[in-house]
């Protein structure tokens, strides 16, 4: 009996590990561009390695897979990655890009792994991975921030914003800062721009105060997508709801 029961559960735990093994090697398509022509349809494909997790990641241009591009290094984990195919350089050529979430970036590291393909002016229809400046390299570059007593003062591309933090109610607020590690890329009109949230540190000193939003607009150098320019929008003030009852007026 000890003998039987022993196979069986030697036989589940192979199958276990069977299964196991097969779903950490399922080969999915992400994201995809559709497109009337073939050859300009894009995939992004991936091995599943759990629900949230995928890994060793390829770029597929066209259905016939004659221009495939492979990633061992990339990963992406929760939330929905996002995939471009537009021209962001001016060059009238579609370039590829990849925005993938990196929930196992350490802190103050962007949970956003941004991956640009530039294609190649050539017969071939090539792709070429070019850089974008580091998020935090933009800000010391670009970005100060001060405060003198409830003013916070924002200095972007020379640019001087005010804030005034007591208008908006925050508890025990200490030092503004940016939330670099936040950092949301999108395309419009053919620019790549990228989203930085300021803060004021409140409270606990864990929980920050959302002060706005600074908006990086890139541009192409010749090496890598560089920060052009940088504004800051203001996040309005909450109004603080009038909680007092109004006294029943007394009926005859």
């Amino acid at each position: 009996m000890i003998r039987k029961i022993s196979a069986s559960c030697l036989l589940l735990l192979m199958l276990f590990l069977h299964l196991e093994m097969a779903y950490a090697s399922e080969r999915v398509v992400l994201l995809s561009v559709p497109s009337d022509i073939w050859y300009k349809r894009v995939y992004l494909i991936a091995d599943k390695k759990s629900w949230m997790d995928f890994e060793n990641f390829t770029v597929q241009i066209g259905d016939r897979g004659e221009i495939v591009y492979h990633f061992p290094n990339w990963y992406h984990g929760k939330y929905d990655p996002v995939l471009y195919y537009e021209d962001i350089n001016g060059d009238r050529l579609e370039d590829v890009i990849v925005v993938l979430n990196n929930d196992r970036a350490g802190i103050g590291t962007s949970l956003k792994d941004i991956h640009i393909l530039n294609q190649i002016q050539d017969p071939f229809l090539r792709y070429k991975e070019v850089p974008v400046e580091p998020t935090d390299l933009t800000m010391s570059r670009l970005v100060k921030l001060e405060r003198h007593g409830n003013i916070v003062i924002i200095l972007a591309d020379k640019e001087e914003y005010k804030i005034d933090i007591s208008k908006y109610h925050f508890t025990n607020s200490r030092k503004p800062y940016l939330g670099m590690d936040t950092i949301e890329y999108s395309i419009e009109n053919g620019t790549l721009n990228g989203t930085v949230n300021a803060y004021v540190v409140r409270d606990d000193s864990v929980y920050g105060g959302l002060l706005g939003h600074l908006t990086i607009e890139y541009f192409w150098d010749g090496k890598m997508y560089k920060a052009k320019s940088i504004t800051f929008k203001q996040n309005e003030p909450e109004k603080i709801r009038n909680t007092s009852v109004s006294p029943i007026e007394e009926t005859n």
